[in-house]
């Protein structure tokens, strides 16, 4: 799989795990949160309207038994002579009648005739009879009575409050005054679109509603079956709260329409939600975040095993290298030494020779030296080779950092001549030995020299200085190749890295030499020469005898 697409797929796939594992549960919890607040505000604002409404109950029959109570206490005060004289009642109205409760009085004998009247509808009154009328009958035969709203003989809407003496010889009346009677209810209003008044047992008002209703439609009708206490009902969009009153006679209705008394939750459940979306958007982008964290830490530490199994691949190889090269240059010392040996052998039989037998002597004895410079050098090649074999796990040692350059050198001078390219050795002859891996060391030193061949190409100059403090050793390769840009420079040490033409680079090296420098304790630094090229300074600690690194 390619490894674009796999770490994508893997950042999807984390993401949409914490979407799930986070989205999820908070959106849970903050249903379930509303769905409980929305539930307790509906509670609250319930057993509001229910302690509104046996409010009202207790105010309505406390109003209609105070005014019960003085027509009681002034029936029983004054017999009929008294209580029907006409002056009497004019003077007794104006004086319990200060606040305006009732807008006027009665005094009708058991015979339903009227006898005296005071209040603003004398002539509609003057020689009335009563005897017919249900209320007038029921309030003598219960001694008390409190009607529903009639027309009557003053075609008003209006409520009556009527009592007998004690020996029912008359009835006192009154007419409750309705604007005190319906303000009763105002208080009763929840909402702006709510209502609230009083029907009897057929639905008929007997307060008027405050939104100028005149009838119940057919579901509010439904309001009108008895029950104990205070109910509540949801009908569409408007809540009721009932409560029987007068003894089942009377339904206090309380009206509200549900979207006006939950404002107030409204407007904390939006507040709610712009909270939960902000927490939401928070914690998922924490949740982006740490996911592409995570994948790019992934990443990271992928590649950085892949640099670790490439680094290890090479020194497998460069391991390898070494071995195949001590065969070939024990493979190579063999037939060496015999040519050497025969040739020695040439050499001490040819003086022994006729000169005049042989006529080209001088140049046999010349080939047989060339031989022999050849097959000295041949060994001194493979000599190194066999050298660099055995060092390629070789511990630390003290070790001549000016003739292991040399030696380093000596690889390559062949190439360089090739290319017409001049090696220049600026050497501090006084340069200290310092305890270190040479062969690891001896690898830097070649990479960097191979890097500047490649650099210069042909036509060129390379240099090699090296000096030293009282502390370390410094190395410095310089070439007059192009040199280096910023952008190169800023990842030459990056495994992988490479400006090489494809198989022509794994662009280790240089990351190979930043790590190897490291582990000896030393620094690797590059810059651009002031006159071009790119200049590489080594700093190598200086650690003397007695001394650990």
């Amino acid at each position: 799989m390619d490894k674009r697409k796999y770490y994508s797929r893997l950042r999807r796939g984390l993401t949409s795990a914490f979407f799930i594992f986070t989205l999820v549960p908070t959106l849970l919890v903050s249903m379930v949160m509303l769905y409980n607040f929305r539930e307790c505000a509906i509670e609250k604002i319930t057993t509001s309207e229910a302690r509104m409404a046996e409010d009202r109950n207790d105010a309505i029959s406390q109003y209609l038994n105070q005014q019960i109570v003085l027509l009681s206490t002034l029936a029983g005060m004054y017999p009929l002579k008294i209580m029907g004289d006409q002056d009497h009642l004019d003077q007794l109205f104006k004086s319990v009648n200060e606040r305006g409760d009732v807008v006027d009085l009665h005094v009708i004998d058991s015979a339903g005739t009227q006898l005296a009247y005071d209040g603003p509808y004398r002539s509609s009154y003057r020689g009335q009879n009563y005897k017919d009328a249900p209320w007038f009958k029921e309030a003598f035969v219960a001694g008390q009575h409190v009607s529903d709203v009639f027309m009557g003989y003053r075609n008003v809407p209006h409520v009556v409050v009527a009592v007998t003496d004690p020996l029912k010889t008359y009835l006192l009346r009154a007419t409750i005054n309705s604007e005190k009677f319906n303000a009763l209810l105002l208080w009763a209003q929840t909402s702006p679109n709510g209502d609230a008044y009083i029907v009897n047992r057929h639905g008929e008002f007997q307060t008027p509603s405050l939104q100028g209703a005149t009838s119940l439609d057919t579901v509010e009708k439904t309001l009108l079956k008895y029950h104990k206490g205070t109910a509540t009902w949801t009908i569409g969009s408007f809540r009721y709260t009932t409560r029987w009153m007068k003894e089942g006679q009377w339904l206090l209705v309380i009206k509200s329409k549900i979207s006006d008394t939950m404002g107030t939750f409204d407007v904390r459940r939006d507040n709610s939600l712009i909270i939960i979306a902000i927490s939401i958007v928070i914690v998922l982008s924490l949740a982006v975040s740490l996911c592409h964290y995570m994948v790019r830490r992934l990443e990271q530490s992928d590649r950085r095993q892949a640099d670790v199994d490439q680094q290890m691949v090479q020194v497998e190889k460069m391991a390898g290298i070494g071995r195949l090269a001590a065969g070939i240059a024990h493979e190579i010392n063999n037939p060496l030494q015999m040519i050497t040996n025969q040739a020695g052998w040439i050499e001490e039989l040819l003086p022994d020779e006729d000169p005049n037998a042989l006529k080209n002597l001088g140049e046999y004895q010349e080939a047989v030296t060339k031989i022999k410079y050849h097959v000295k050098r041949a060994g001194l090649i493979t000599h190194r080779l066999l050298g660099f074999s055995r060092r390629m796990s070789a511990e630390k040692e003290f070790v001549s950092v000016n003739d292991l350059l040399e030696e380093t050198v000596s690889f390559i001078e062949n190439e360089a001549a090739t290319h017409n390219i001049i090696i220049e050795r600026l050497l501090d002859q006084n340069l200290p030995t310092t305890m270190t891996d040479g062969p690891q060391l001896q690898q830097v030193f070649l990479n960097l020299l191979n890097n500047c061949l490649d650099a210069v190409d042909h036509d060129g100059r390379i240099s090699v200085n090296t000096k030293a403090d009282n502390t370390a050793i410094f190395i410095e390769f310089s070439d007059s190749g192009p040199g280096i840009s910023p952008e190169v420079m800023k990842q030459i040490f990056d495994p992988f890295f490479t400006t090489k033409d494809p198989g022509k680079g794994t662009g280790l090296g240089m990351s190979i030499c930043y790590d190897i420098m490291k582990k000896l304790g030393g620094t690797i630094e590059v810059k651009n020469g002031k006159t071009g090229g790119a200049i590489f300074t080594l700093m190598l600690p200086l650690i003397k005898l007695g001394e650990s690194g």
